[in-house]
């Protein structure tokens, strides 16, 4: 399975997700987005997209 993480920095409780996360990083496709970085280039964000766009979940933290 393909997972897009997109970190937001908006999710309270992020250290159990991301724990949670980690344990399916052995069995499926982990894709990490950070979105709290405030200077991202068009294709930066054109990579966020084609992430999520070809995951099968897509978790916001």
């Amino acid at each position: 399975m393909n997972i897009t993480v997109l970190n937001t920095g908006l999710f309270p409780d992020r250290e159990t997700m991301e724990g949670a996360l980690s344990e399916l990083e052995a069995f499926h496709s982990v894709c990490r987005c950070d979105a709290t970085r405030t200077l991202m280039s068009d294709e930066q964000w054109n990579q966020v997209l084609d992430a999520m766009l070809t995951s099968d979940v897509v978790v916001t933290l």
